[in-house]
């Protein structure tokens, strides 16, 4: 505890030495190359002018089962990854992942071998093609001209039900790589448990309180075949999936203890099943070293169907929902590189078509479409040798129509500037950011479905404009070449931004979403990474939060968390042991405050040549119990959850890799399972 302590301290006494640290003399390591200035950070890390350059050494390789273990073990200052959950943070922000250039994620890059990885590009100043993104990570993969391999990959998990297997072929001839991915997953949890306290502010005030478990199964195939041609000027991907997910069933039964009533049992169930082909082409096209195109065209179709059904003595409820989604999706993007700075045109276009019908209990047919436009110019210019501005400049065309419902048609502009000084072996940057907000599809849906006896819930067509204003102080050091300092300091303000909404209707609770008030969110972020030697690092963050609610409801919460991580490799095994630290947090959606408790886990891998075994060990002694507060005039809600999947768990892996030929790269599954639905689900 007192090591913990000490190095709380150490973080905080260098978290206050940020600005004196900026103002060091000039390194005389840096040096100029055309519009990147390269400094060495470390043995494995170069501060490129705009991005953070990462060549992983032979020990993260081989301990690292997949691209994103590759990741976390390169220990980039800034950058969290989270191991359980499969998320990618960096400033506090989900970050957007990238494979030679072209989006990807997390789950496309867990079929990715780390020895085939040349580099990772962390871009913490994002321009160019990723000047969208507010961080972006970019896995820069070796090109093979000849050969092939095999790879099979196996997931279990020992104190829940689970299990992930994949399969994977690839053949590389010239310039064309071909390739083929299949695999499934299932999942089944049992003894699931929550309990509720509710209190529903009617004429006459009722209580009530739940104790409930739950039981469910879910699981999901998929199959992709994919073409890649590389030539010396043009890039080129095309990909056609299909992805089946289902869930059979989510059964909770439960009693319910209402005021002045004697207790009942109850019991609800939902199915739901998606089916859905895409297809994706992403490419690039280089006229000269100076100058590129990047474009992307997407297509999917889902065809989703929903059922829940509620009973209880004297009241049962039951709704069935089916679904034709379609979905488009493009992006075009121009760059190129002037004397004194670099330019970038950009366009996107998202459309989306709905087709809902809702049976049962509740009868309606719904048509929705959306289509979003966004046009941006950037330039990038160079001030002097260390300081450089870049103004992002551009427009939003948001529009939706919903059958029955009046049009919206709005146009939004957007700007982002950004003022960025290189200091002696890192950076230090300024944005400020203006942005115009839409609305998920579930949200302006005016459907209607009843959860149970007391509570309904129904979307709102009608919401007024949003827009976001975001700035922030960004700031990142190396130390001999062994110590990595990075910190955040942002503001973020929206005005009208949608969170759920109670009133009251006769004996009932009716939640939809408003948005006639504004959030205010102020964090700070503290990184701190240091390599101990070739075979050891370790790395952390302390984060605090202050957010606050102006809207129908006033609510304040203040939060102080940190992370902690290392990673110790001998020979052909390596141990990584990780801890989250208690936080609370407001999810302004929902106006829910949530108190995590302490997460830590232990992660044991073994590898020999072209074989990789992996044990992660989750909290094995205590059961993490989640509880959530949610207050509203008319609705006060206190929930306890114990989520089987986060606690007390052992996760067992195993890869496989048999290559033929000339040694090849291995593709990555860039397989997308989200599901597209306007569906008005329950929960």
């Amino acid at each position: 505890m007192k090591k913990v302590k000490r190095f709380i301290l150490l973080l905080g006494l260098l978290s206050v030495g940020i600005f004196t640290t900026a103002q060091t003399p000039p390194d005389s390591i840096a040096c100029e190359q055309s519009l990147q200035e390269v400094v060495v950070l470390a043995p494995n890390m170069e501060r490129m002018d705009n991005y953070i350059l990462v060549l992983p050494d032979a020990n993260q390789r081989r301990h690292s089962g997949n691209a994103y273990e590759l990741l976390r073990n390169c220990f980039i200052p800034g950058v969290m990854v989270d191991m359980q959950t499969g998320n990618v943070e960096a400033m506090g922000a989900k970050s957007t992942l990238y494979l030679n250039g072209q989006p990807c994620d997390v789950r496309d890059l867990m079929m990715l071998r780390p020895r085939d990885i040349e580099k990772i590009e962390y871009h913490d100043i994002p321009d160019g093609k990723y000047s969208n993104d507010r961080t972006a990570i970019n896995f820069v993969v070796k090109q093979y001209r000849y050969g092939g391999y095999v790879l099979a990959k196996a997931q279990q998990a020992i104190g829940f039900e689970r299990g992930i297997y994949d399969l994977a072929t690839t053949i590389n001839h010239g310039r064309n790589t071909y390739s083929v991915f299949a695999g499934l997953d299932y999942t089944k949890v049992s003894d699931n448990e929550a309990t509720s306290e509710e209190l529903f502010r009617f004429d006459t005030p009722l209580t009530r309180q739940i104790g409930q478990e739950s039981v469910y199964k879910r699981n999901g195939q998929y199959v992709q075949l994919r073409h890649q041609y590389q030539g010396q000027k043009n890039y080129l991907t095309t990909k056609m999936t299909l992805v089946n997910t289902d869930m059979p069933y989510n059964r909770v039964n439960g009693t319910s203890a209402v005021t002045g009533l004697s207790n009942q049992p109850f019991a609800s169930e939902t199915s739901q099943n998606s089916l859905s082909p895409k297809f994706d082409l992403n490419g690039e096209y280089r006229f000269s070293n100076a100058k590129s195109l990047s474009y992307g065209a997407h297509f999917t179709y889902d065809r989703n169907k929903y059922d829940h059904s509620y009973n209880e003595t004297d009241y049962q409820n039951l709704v069935r929902e089916s679904e034709d989604a379609y979905s488009f999706r493009a992006a075009c993007i121009y760059n190129t590189t002037l004397a004194k700075g670099a330019f970038t045109a950009e366009l996107y276009h998202y459309h989306n078509i709905w087709d809902s019908h809702y049976t049962e209990d509740t009868e309606l047919w719904q048509h929705l479409w959306k289509g979003e436009s966004l046009a941006f110019l950037s330039y990038n210019r160079r001030l002097s040798r260390k300081l450089s501005l870049t103004s992002r400049l551009g427009v939003d065309w948001l529009q939706y129509h919903l059958h029955g419902s009046n049009d919206l048609s709005q146009v939004t502009p957007r700007v982002n500037v950004r003022l960025q000084y290189q200091i002696p072996r890192g950076s230090l940057l300024y944005a400020v950011n203006y942005v115009n907000s839409n609305y998920g599809t579930d949200i302006i849906n005016d459907a209607e479905v009843a959860i149970d006896r007391y509570l309904s819930v129904t979307g709102n067509p009608d919401l007024h404009k949003s827009y976001d204003f975001v700035t922030y102080l960004y700031y990142m050091q190396q130390f001999k070449q062994k110590w990595t300092l990075s910190a955040i300091s942002q503001y973020n303000f929206s005005h009208n931004y949608v969170t759920t909404d109670y009133t009251r209707r006769g004996d009932r609770i009716i939640r939809s979403y408003s948005n006639d008030g504004d959030t205010h969110h102020f964090s700070e972020i503290v990184g701190l990474s240091y390599r101990l030697s070739q075979r050891a690092s370790i790395g952390g963050d302390i984060r605090y939060a202050h957010s606050w609610l102006d809207a129908r409801e006033s609510i304040h919460t203040n939060s102080l968390t940190g992370n902690l991580n290392a990673s110790y490799y001998w020979r052909e095994f390596s141990i990584q042991p990780t801890v989250s630290f208690r936080q609370k947090t407001l999810d302004f959606a929902t106006m829910t405050i949530a108190e995590i408790p302490v997460n830590y886990s232990m992660k044991l891998s073994y590898a020999h040549k072209n074989l990789y075994l992996a044990a992660l060990v989750s909290s094995p002694f205590t059961k993490r119990r989640t509880k959530t507060t949610m207050e509203a005039m008319p609705y006060y809600q206190f929930r306890e959850v114990l989520d089987r999947t986060q606690s007390q768990y052992c996760n067992l892996s195993l890869t496989y890799t048999f290559d033929f030929g000339r040694k090849t790269k291995i593709i990555k599954e860039e397989i997308n399972k989200e599901q597209n639905s306007s569906l008005l689900r329950v929960k």
